[in-house]
């Protein structure tokens, strides 16, 4: 038996199944769509408590941190700035030159150091006072160290100084050239009157031992010893050594040159056929000056040498001693 159902029966039933399913989803949207409005009516009405919770909680994440923020970031490094070139080289001296000498000297406020290595003969000839060029330590392996070690076994004491640094910004760099030579000028006599200073409290510690005293300065500190010696801030040495002397300006070497030719102490004035350009060019500056004021206590000497900048084992210390001998000592 086949039931007939009219269509219009159909239509109403499916209609009120469809209103039954969707009714609690549309109650829900509804319900949403009213409590999102109602908080925007709140915060369109309270605008101050809602910059005031802002400012809160920016203050909050800007404020200074606490001891357990500390904690937690204790791995963070800090890094600190070098040490000053002058201060590392003497804390590398005492540190790593253990066997020698290393005696502290004041001058005023600063500290300076010298190594002393006494002579390993019977007698005592004298004391070579050793002055290492700018920036190099009581160490430099290119010459001065070798004469601490050789020259006590000719019956030399040495007092190595390590000096103090080149004047900041010398050579100048200023546009004119006059302006040039002044700022050189002014800063080169205030380092030697300086380095005069310390050469007192050297000389000092040189006369506890008997003998003579010879100065053995390199670079540019052996042509600075001659013009603290012509400005008469020191007493004139028994004779000098200079090692690859040079100064960086042009004005600089004819001064140097024309205060070598004037002295009257012995000098012996040494450099090496592979050196420093400036080297060998104002090498035969100080020699033309000494043949024109015909200055008889100079000897210059080239030596030949490998490696360039750097005085030959052994020869350096007799050609030292030789010369010594032919004056008297």
């Amino acid at each position: 038996m086949r039931l007939k159902t009219p269509p219009a029966f159909l239509f109403i039933l499916l209609t009120a199944l469809c209103l039954i399913i969707n009714t609690p989803a549309s109650l829900a949207f509804v319900g949403a769509q009213e409590e999102k409005a109602t908080n925007g009516d709140k915060a369109t009405q309270e605008p101050g408590k809602t910059a005031k919770s802002s400012e809160n909680n920016a203050a909050t994440n800007n404020s200074e941190p606490t001891e357990s923020d500390k904690d937690n970031h204790q791995h963070q490094v800090v890094i600190n700035p070098p040490v000053n070139a002058f201060t590392q080289q003497q804390q590398d001296i005492e540190h790593y030159l253990t066997e020698e000498q290393v005696t502290p000297i004041l001058v005023g406020s600063d500290k300076y150091l010298i190594a002393i290595n006494k002579h390993t003969t019977p007698v005592n000839k004298g004391v070579m006072v050793l002055i290492p060029d700018w920036q190099q330590s009581i160490a430099t392996p290119n010459a001065l160290n070798q004469l601490r070690t050789d020259i006590p076994k000719y019956g030399w004491t040495t007092i190595t100084l390590h000096p103090p640094h080149k004047p900041e910004n010398y050579p100048s760099q200023a546009l004119l050239a006059k302006e040039r030579e002044t700022e050189n000028s002014e800063k080169i006599a205030l380092y030697s009157k300086k380095m005069a200073d310390i050469m007192l409290a050297v000389i000092e510690q040189a006369k506890n031992y008997p003998g003579v005293i010879i100065i053995v300065a390199e670079g540019s500190h052996a042509a600075l010893m001659l013009d603290v010696y012509q400005q008469n801030l020191l007493a004139m040495p028994s004779a000098l050594v200079m090692l690859s002397s040079y100064m960086p300006t042009i004005a600089e070497n004819n001064k140097i040159a024309q205060q070598l030719a004037l002295t009257d102490y012995p000098i012996l004035d040494l450099y090496l056929k592979r050196d420093n350009r400036l080297v060998v060019a104002n090498a035969k500056l100080r020699k033309d000056a000494a043949k024109r004021e015909m200055k008889v206590s100079y000897r210059q000497k080239q030596l030949n040498n490998r490696v360039t900048g750097y005085y030959p084992k052994k020869t350096l210390a007799k050609e030292i001693i030789s010369w010594l001998s032919s004056i008297g000592w």
